[in-house]
């Protein structure tokens, strides 16, 4: 990747992070760069990743699935891992995820402090 940047982009640093982020976001997020140097570019890249084609081929990739219902994701089951999306429905999905804040202050917060 380092070949497409200019010298110049290259040499910048990375900010250092706040205190509070996350140190990691897991699978299946994408993080924009604040100014990226090539604006354009960048919208054309998550608009291709985002889409179809960028979604079949991370998922092939990566050996993961997508909530995409336009991509296949049976073949998953040939490595032993069923799609969310081929074995729940929605509202299965949203009775059981632990990953987003309202379950965080809920459930997990007060379970930590429990334990």
């Amino acid at each position: 990747m380092s070949r497409f940047l200019t010298p110049a982009c290259r040499s910048k640093e990375l900010p250092t992070p706040k205190e509070g982020l996350p140190a990691s976001s897991g699978y299946g997020v994408l993080g924009i760069v604040k100014n990226p140097p090539h604006p354009n570019a960048m919208k054309v890249f998550v608009n291709w990743f985002l889409g179809k084609e960028g979604q079949e081929f991370y998922a092939k990739v990566m050996k993961q699935g997508t909530r995409r219902l336009d991509v296949d994701t049976k073949w998953m089951s040939q490595i032993g891992v069923d799609a969310a999306k081929d074995v729940m429905t929605l509202a299965d999905y949203h009775r059981l995820r632990n990953h987003l804040e309202d379950k965080v202050i809920k459930v997990r917060r007060p379970a930590a402090e429990f334990a």
